[in-house]
């Protein structure tokens, strides 16, 4: 309540000034369109002084005869000026505008009721040339002369009782020939707009100043010191790039607009006790509504914080409770908020967390059945190799060599497969196995196997599983069902990863059966028998991840395709990890 009320006692005292300055932009905006017109108008003007001097029935009419009153051609052209002048007038510029033009020839051309004997027309071309704007009109030779306030000939011959903010051109600009003047007049009522403006008060005033800031109409209520106080300022804000509302003298707020095709600038003074006045009873107000609203909102924010630290407290409690172990401290929140779905999320967070460690505790589990049966299976290939080494010597000194070289390559084959302390092994040492593998292949079926390795030299001292090609080499020579069975073997890098591909161009599998082991393949936790490819899918995502595996794609009639993904890593470093891994395990058990 102290800081809220502080606030509001700092409002109401600086309130002034924020809608003071909020009075002054909306009148700065308000001028600006009045600005914004002003310069519509003058370009319209503009482009009204253009059509007429472009046109060259108007400019025929100039060079043509002066007896429209007796010649018809002649009176043809007069008609068709009198119409152009007046259709451009009616088009472009308010209907109480005048366009006149200055007849060198001694005649006078309006759109307004002009004299037709010769003799007023002299008397009017004689009151048009005592005025000061038509010599200056002539002087420039073609270039507009804007001139406010006009109060002259033209002026009383509309009949009206408000000056007039005029446009003059010369028609031709041949100093030594007669010259052709081009007169626009508009009303000040449709210039200049001021008395309509809703922020316009009896009490409120403006000057205009011409593009050499000269004082060329409206009215001041500055004396004529303050008034040349008052340009000076608006000529050094102008070089300096300044506001201009930022002016401010005795006690007016004065507010500057420039309209840029005639570089005139409009000044409108305003008294600072009107603004002042408008200013108290809106601050009053804005106080009041202030202090109702903050009533109100008090209420509100009381009711929610209790409503919304209620179910936070829950929340901390459930995640204290999680942080001591107890990994089934599921949170109860109603309703439909955000910390309804903050609980949500909380207590699916303990589902995963729970389903995480019990496939961790499963995974560790099989890890321990696959050692368990590592050492079982131990026993059956030393027998196996104590056995066929006694064979192979009595093969030997019998002269069976082929039998001889049969048993040499598969005891190579069983002193890999004894190797139980080293589950990485280099891509080189698992093509040597392979090789043997394969010459043992090659004798069983009459050298119908052929074999091709295509393995880059810097690749072969990366680390592999063991076991990993011969169960996939041996699946294409039962499933191909083709001889002679052509066998490729290929290795690449992807990025991080060693890709092995095992090509061969046997039978192929059908669709349906090769979308039964892409889905065999892709199962968590699969369990499956022996060494099979479903195994040494299972042992890869087992030390690495899900990401790392087997793909299989196949032709049916065509071949069969299968890539192993690997990651791209030493034996040593493998063995290493493994090595922690092992050690943490017995520690934890």
């Amino acid at each position: 309540m102290i800081p809220i009320t502080t606030i509001l006692y700092s409002f109401y005292q600086s309130s002034g000034e924020v809608v003071k300055e909020e009075i002054q932009r909306s009148n700065q905006e308000a001028l600006h369109q009045i600005a914004i017109h002003m310069n519509d108008l003058a370009e319209r003007m503009l482009k009204a002084s253009n059509l007429i001097m472009n046109d060259p029935d108007f400019n025929q009419f100039l060079d043509a005869g002066t007896d429209w009153n007796t010649n018809y051609q002649d009176l043809r052209r007069y008609n068709i000026v009198q119409q152009r002048l007046s259709n451009v007038r009616d088009i472009l510029l308010d209907s109480g505008a005048v366009i006149a033009v200055i007849d060198g020839r001694g005649f006078v051309h309006t759109t307004l009721s002009e004299p037709n004997d010769q003799g007023k027309q002299a008397q009017l071309l004689k009151q048009l040339e005592a005025e000061s704007w038509l010599e200056e009109t002539k002087v420039q030779h073609g270039w507009p002369v804007w001139k406010y306030p006009y109060e002259g000939a033209i002026q009383k011959l509309a009949g009206g009782n408000e000056s007039y903010f005029t446009l003059s051109r010369c028609i031709q600009g041949n100093p030594n020939e007669a010259a052709n003047v081009l007169f626009i007049g508009i009303p000040s009522s449709v210039f200049l707009p001021i008395k309509k403006q809703p922020w316009h008060t009896e009490h409120s005033s403006f000057m205009l100043l011409n593009e050499q800031n000269q004082l060329v109409g409206g009215e001041t209520p500055l004396t004529l010191e303050e008034t040349d106080d008052l340009i000076k300022q608006v000529i050094l804000k102008q070089r300096v790039g300044a506001a201009e509302s930022e002016i401010s003298i005795r006690d007016y707020a004065i507010s500057v607009e420039q309209f840029p095709r005639l570089g005139w600038k409009l000044v409108q003074f305003t008294p600072q006790t009107e603004l002042w006045n408008q200013l108290g009873g809106i601050r009053n107000q804005s106080v009041l509504w202030l202090f109702g609203w903050f009533l109100l909102f008090t209420v509100v924010f009381i009711y929610f914080m209790i409503r919304l630290t209620k179910p936070l407290k829950q929340l901390v409690s459930s995640m204290n409770r999680l942080g001591s172990g107890d990994f089934h401290s599921y949170v109860t929140i109603e309703g439909k908020d955000e910390f309804t779905i903050l609980g949500n999320h909380f207590n699916h967070m303990l589902d995963r967390l729970q389903q995480l460690i019990m496939n961790l505790s499963e995974e560790q589990k099989r890890k321990e059945e696959a050692k368990l049966q590592t050492l079982q299976a131990q026993i059956n290939p030393h027998f196996l190799f104590n056995t066929l080494n006694s064979i192979k010597w009595m093969a030997m000194l019998s002269g069976a060599k082929h039998v001889s070289q049969m048993i040499t390559k598969l005891g190579k084959l069983l002193q890999y497969t004894m190797k139980v302390g080293e589950e990485f092994v280099t891509l080189e040492d698992e093509i040597t196995h392979l090789e043997s593998y394969l010459d043992l292949q090659k004798i069983r079926f009459n050298d119908n196997i052929l074999i091709q390795f295509d393995i880059p030299t810097e690749l072969k001292h990366y680390s592999v599983l063991k076991f990993i090609l011969q169960p996939i080499v041996e699946n294409s020579i039962i499933h191909g069902q083709k001889m002679p069975l052509n066998i490729e073997i290929c290795a690449s890098l992807e990025g991080d990863s060693l890709l092995i591909k095992v090509k061969d161009n046997g039978h192929g599998i059908s669709e349906e059966r090769l979308e039964e082991l892409r889905t065999q393949l892709s199962q968590d936790h699969a369990r499956y028998s022996g060494i099979g490819i479903y195994n040494v899918n299972e042992r890869i995502k087992m030390h690495f991840s899900r990401a790392y595996g087997i793909e299989m794609k196949s032709l049916h009639g065509e071949g069969t395709v299968v890539t192993v993904k690997l990651p791209l890593q030493s034996v040593q470093a493998a063995n290493s990890v493994q090595g922690r891994v092992d050690k943490e395990t017995s520690r934890n058990d």
